[in-house]
């Protein structure tokens, strides 16, 4: 029995740029090359091209009435302008972006409202892209929040859980050891869910780096250089250490997702960065990326840091007053942004933009959402014929006034034409 032979490289991946994002994962998992070259910057902007998606950066910071702000920074191209920003959110809001499913385009915002003199915040999720947003349910806000993740479980249909850790005032020892209380939103109960409290000391009272997500699971990094892992199937915890080469301080380390990977960054001053990856989805081996190393910036290392992989041959940077996106097959470095009005010059950017991938593509929030899809799709449709009877009317119109013109032209050309002999 004749085996059908295998499907070329090259042919794989002119295929899998027309899928979407949430589709091209199960791509990724038949060829190891294949899922290598898809992250490649090439390939990627062949598939935002084909896909009418985006990338870039959200920067979000505070003006001098210490209202919040944001804008949108095209990772790809700098002439690129995408009218992406908060704004169309609810009047009067004043939202801060919590935490983001960066390649879903799907961002937590929370406004603080004093209601009757209470602080009661909303929780807003949205997706920028789309002018979409739905106001949830709010979880107990008595204490402060520690760390907050969102995460998208499925698009068809539409599903995100949320987690959030918050102190809740009640040490176990005095050995830095807090009891910190666990909660998740399910968009398909629409409700949040208390769990077990979280007793360890890796989380203290102050806010934690933002989340990383890999493997379907969201990833902290704690003060003590160790992983916080909250799996979202299960909705437990694990925790394990960051790679032993890594010796650097909370401040020069990070979390990433490169390839698909948990990744580690350990970035120096005036050294570059280096990189490792989790062996396995759910086991604590790390692994050096060969050939791969971060330069620094010459002209401005003070607080450079590395931010995202926008591929895994290109990493965004960020330094005092600039953001820049640095090929590692060449070394050069291609500066995004430049302006310093967003943040101080004397803090690194990383702490003001939000990593952002999405599409244009509507996603339902509630039920409200998928009629008023209907509605929009319906009302295009009628637009559409509208238009077109329109444009037979003025057809019909122009083709009557030629028609007019001819026959003028026709017994005015009689009319002068002199009698033959």
């Amino acid at each position: 029995m004749m085996r059908n032979p295998p499907m070329n490289d090259d042919v794989m991946l002119e295929i899998m740029s027309y899928c979407p994002a949430t589709e091209m994962a199960k791509f990724r998992l038949l060829n190891k090359e294949c899922n290598k070259r898809s992250y490649e910057m090439s390939f990627i902007n062949r598939h935002l091209h084909r896909t009418n998606s985006f990338l870039g950066y959200i920067f979000y910071y505070k003006d001098k009435w210490f209202r919040n702000r944001s804008c949108f920074v095209s990772g790809v191209d700098e002439k690129e302008i995408y009218r992406i920003n908060l704004a169309y959110l609810p009047p009067r809001c004043n939202p801060s972006i919590e935490a983001c499913d960066t390649h879903h385009g799907i961002l937590l915002c929370v406004d603080d409202v004093f209601k009757g003199g209470k602080r009661i915040p909303d929780y807003i999720v949205c997706k920028p892209a789309t002018k979409q947003y739905r106001i949830i349910p709010n979880p107990k806000t008595r204490f402060g929040t520690v760390a907050t993740g969102l995460m998208v479980i499925s698009s068809n249909p539409f599903r995100y859980k949320i987690i959030r850790v918050s102190v809740t005032g009640a040490t176990v020892s005095r050995d830095g050891v807090y009891n910190l209380a666990c909660e998740v939103y399910d968009s398909d109960s629409d409700a949040w869910k208390r769990l077990n409290h979280l007793v360890s000391s890796e989380f203290s009272h102050r806010p934690v780096k933002p989340a990383v997500s890999a493997y379907g699971c969201l990833h902290w990094l704690s003060e003590k250089n160790n992983v916080m892992r909250f799996c979202m199937r299960t909705e437990t915890w694990s925790i394990f250490p960051v790679p032993d080469d890594v010796t650097s301080d909370y401040y020069n380390v990070m979390l990433v997702n490169y390839e698909g990977k948990l990744g580690v960054i350990q970035s120096r001053c005036g050294e570059g960065s280096n990189i490792w990856v989790l062996e396995k989805s759910f086991g604590t081996t790390w692994v050096k990326v060969k050939d791969t190393k971060i330069a620094a910036v010459e002209d401005d290392c003070y607080n450079s840091q590395p931010i995202w992989f926008p591929s895994n041959d290109t990493v965004s940077r960020s330094s005092s007053g600039r953001l820049s996106l640095y090929n590692m097959s060449n070394n050069k470095y291609r500066y995004l942004h430049t302006k310093q009005d967003f943040y101080p010059s004397h803090w690194p950017a990383g702490k003001y933009f939000v990593p952002f991938y999405s599409n244009y593509e509507r996603v339902c929030f509630n039920k409200n959402d998928v009629e008023g899809k209907e509605r929009s799709e319906r009302g295009t449709r009628d637009g559409i014929i509208e238009e077109k009877k329109e444009y037979e009317e003025k057809l019909k119109m122009i083709l009557m006034q030629v028609f007019l013109v001819v026959i003028m032209l026709l017994f005015s050309s009689l009319f002068f034409i002199s009698p033959t002999l």
